[in-house]
């Protein structure tokens, strides 16, 4: 059961990968294509657990937020909201 009802904005654990699909698929279309790479790689690689996928995820969207920072704003504000996503799924877990 998805534990954040009261948050719409979220993504749910089975759309986020999707929704990181998307991300990367933008970026790809703004010029960012090793920042799109290196998201579209991590969603390929073999986990051992959610928490180290979604860690993963947070460290390089933090990485693209803070290093390119000439992304068009609704890029930078879905990177943002991704991360807060991340932060609320784990912090629950």
């Amino acid at each position: 059961m998805w534990p954040f009802k009261k948050m719409p904005n979220l993504a749910g654990p089975e759309e986020f990968p999707a929704v990181i699909n998307a991300l990367g698929d933008r970026l790809r279309s703004h010029g960012f294509t090793a920042e799109a790479d290196r998201l579209k790689e991590i969603l390929e690689g073999v986990w051992t657990t959610s928490n180290e996928l979604y860690g993963e995820l947070f460290v390089a969207l933090k990485i693209i937020h803070r290093e390119c920072r000439n992304l068009p704003g609704e890029i930078d504000a879905e990177i943002r909201r991704l991360m807060k996503s991340i932060d609320q799924i784990c912090r629950w877990r």
